[in-house]
């Protein structure tokens, strides 16, 4: 596990994502979608994935922080190079 906070928790109506980080959680975060902008303004379709220890990454924290809710054990961002997203490449 890396040395720092950085959790994805969804409030318990599925309605509300909460995002908790310390300063080197909320940098690397930061860090890795810049990374992931710069690939889509490339024309490139980047993705990453970021997982707690207990699906095999070590790019999340583990620990629940909010008293309700749930905790998420994995994030996908996906950049894509214009604001049509992922619907000029869905198969119809």
């Amino acid at each position: 596990m890396k040395n720092y906070l950085l959790t994805f928790e969804l409030d318990s109506e599925s309605e509300q994502l909460f995002v908790h980080g310390d300063p080197d959680g909320l940098e690397y975060f930061a860090k890795s979608l810049l990374k992931i902008s710069e690939e889509a303004k490339a024309g490139e379709f980047p993705h990453e994935h970021f997982f707690t220890e207990e699906w095999g990454g070590d790019e999340l924290s583990s620990e629940q922080q909010g008293n309700e809710g749930k905790l998420i054990n994995h994030v996908k961002v996906f950049g894509w190079p214009n604001n049509k997203g992922a619907k000029p490449y869905e198969k119809t």
